[in-house]
């Protein structure tokens, strides 16, 4: 079978780990701390981590402690039910018509980049001024941006008071169950927001996986190279076939396809027959049943692809 359902890279840092001696050590971030400093150029007092992604969501939403939250979508559902469960009025802001729609003052905004699903990388400058203008609280996603190299929103942290750029590290780093995930903010929240944090809330396996994953200095660069090329092979194959009307930009992991003279659900049960796996993405917001998404993978799954859309 060749399944483009997984969001989680499919290459693998070089990591040689020896458990036996993980189980002695006691849970220390420092070390950890420091690699994260170097890999993504920020100062270790402007991280907090957290023991995975719905972790980091709830507690900075309930740090923020807004009425209102403004979900950019489609958006990864978490946030839409963690804003839910903890009391927000939840409003959605539909990114594929207009993503200059207003908010209300002290709002959090939630948004992804690059964008989930189709991949699409914003530039935010002027979303930042609007933003600042109605003195938003901001949490930029970030856990995409490492499949394409593009600049990273922390260069507004020095002049934006209330923003928080968050990454889930289990897909850029190739593993579905590694339970970190990251903060960036300014000093003074990052103080504030550990205040409710507990000192040990992470494994010692974790933070070892991680810490000999952001060891590999080629990992990165590697990953962005292939990606980008096997992306482009993915597009192409696409973009030719007769059920395909358009596609959206993608910088990430992911392509986002509209279909034509056929739904989703005819179109996923075609190619399962041809033993090709797809995610239906039907249940996320301002999305029809037209939309097919795929996510990136080795060019033996791109080539089984390739054989199935030549079948029907």
């Amino acid at each position: 079978m060749f399944d483009f359902r997984s969001e989680v890279n499919f290459l693998k840092p070089n990591i040689e780990i020896d458990f036996n001696k993980v189980c002695d050590e006691s849970s220390c971030y420092k070390s950890l701390l420091c690699l994260l400093e170097t890999r993504y150029r920020i100062k270790k007092e402007n991280i907090e981590l957290f023991n995975g992604f719905s972790s980091s969501i709830y507690s900075l939403l309930k740090y923020l402690n807004s009425k209102y939250c403004y979900i950019y979508s489609p958006c990864n559902l978490e946030y839409k039910e963690a804003a839910n469960n903890l009391g927000y009025e939840t409003r959605l802001i539909n990114r594929f018509e207009n993503i200059f729609l207003p908010i209300k003052e002290q709002s959090v905004v939630v948004f992804m980049n690059p964008s989930f699903l189709d991949g699409t990388f914003y530039e935010l400058d002027k979303l930042f001024e609007y933003w600042k203008s109605k003195e938003a609280k901001v949490i930029i996603d970030e856990t995409l941006i490492d499949f394409c190299g593009k600049q990273s929103s922390v260069e507004y942290l020095s002049e934006y008071e209330n923003l928080f750029i968050l990454k889930d590290l289990s897909k850029f780093y190739s593993r579905k169950n590694l339970n970190i995930a990251t903060v960036f903010a300014n000093n003074e929240n990052i103080k504030n927001l550990r205040k409710f944090e507990p000192q040990n809330k992470i494994s010692n396996f974790e933070i070892k996986y991680l810490e000999e994953a952001l060891k590999d200095n080629k990992f990165s660069s590697i990953t962005n190279s292939i990606y980008i090329k096997n992306r482009i092979e993915l597009e192409k194959i696409l973009q030719e076939h007769k059920y395909v009307e358009s596609m959206f930009q993608s910088n990430s992991n992911s392509l986002l396809i509209r279909l034509k003279n056929i739904d989703a659900k005819e179109f996923k049960s075609q190619i399962q027959k041809h033993g090709v796996i797809i995610n239906s993405c039907l249940e996320y917001d301002f999305i029809d049943e037209y939309f097919v998404s795929f996510y990136v993978g080795s060019l033996s799954n791109i080539k089984g692809l390739k054989k199935a859309l030549d079948a029907f």
